[in-house]
């Protein structure tokens, strides 16, 4: 561990064949807002704080409970035991420059704890859809990950390679941080949407819905809209209503 990345961690049971979840920083913010969702509908329990010099730093109240006195920054882990979830929540832009050693960093912890895979959630701009009649969602999944067969039987459409490497635009630090897990031999999967900026809380809901065809998260027996729970921190997403002495 470095000064510049520093891990406290509240809870230090096991957390070996975890699934990692780790949104991006993107456009719309979706991989965020859907990371949001899980911590809030599971109730999930936050077992780490993570400073680092490459995360702008914000501090504000508990996003998932009112009545909580705990405070929130840029950065937390959590962790839902029942479901062998981990939601590496980051809520602040990467410093650009200190960005791959934080990633790097994060990798390695994780893979010392021995999480079984991750997920990075992101979205890309709506306007670089090629395909329009298309699945607004596409994947890219290293030779490593366990559930390829899976996403072959849920047709997933996968990611098309350039000649310049994987490329989402608008996706934030989602393909360096897959490069990083590729090259720590660590199981990965990137999904992403197509996106525009605005309200995105029905992407959210989308994607929860399309990475729970994947992961077995949520009860087959009850319908999935009835086992979601939104923050309450989304009924303050764009601000107060404009002042009435305005007018």
């Amino acid at each position: 561990m470095s000064d510049t990345h520093i891990w406290r961690f509240f809870d230090d049971n096991d957390i070996s064949g975890y699934t990692l979840i780790i949104p991006s920083v993107a456009v719309g913010n979706v991989g965020q807002l859907a990371s949001d969702l899980l911590i809030s509908s599971f109730d999930m329990v936050r077992i780490a704080s993570v400073y680092s010099t490459a995360i702008i730093p914000v501090l504000g109240y508990d996003p998932y409970d009112l009545n909580s006195s705990k405070l929130s920054s840029s950065c937390e882990v959590y962790k839902c035991a029942t479901r062998n979830l981990i939601v590496l929540q980051i809520r602040a832009p990467l410093v650009y420059r200190y960005a791959k050693p934080f990633l790097n960093e994060v990798v390695l912890k994780f893979k010392e704890k021995h999480v079984k895979d991750i997920v990075i959630l992101t979205s890309s701009f709506a306007h670089e859809k090629k395909y329009i009649s298309t699945s607004p969602f596409r994947y890219v999944a290293n030779e490593l990950f366990s559930r390829k067969n899976e996403i072959k039987r849920l047709n997933w459409m996968e990611h098309e390679f350039h000649d310049n490497g994987l490329k989402i635009y608008g996706g934030g630090f989602a393909s360096l941080l897959f490069q990083i897990c590729s090259e720590h031999t660590m199981p990965c999967l990137v999904l992403y949407k197509y996106c525009s900026e605005g309200n995105n809380i029905p992407d959210a809901y989308e994607m929860v819905h399309y990475i729970a065809n994947l992961l077995p998260l949520f009860s087959e027996k009850k319908d999935l809209m009835s086992q979601l729970v939104e923050p309450v921190s989304w009924k303050l997403l764009f601000g107060r209503p404009p002042p009435i002495d305005i007018y």
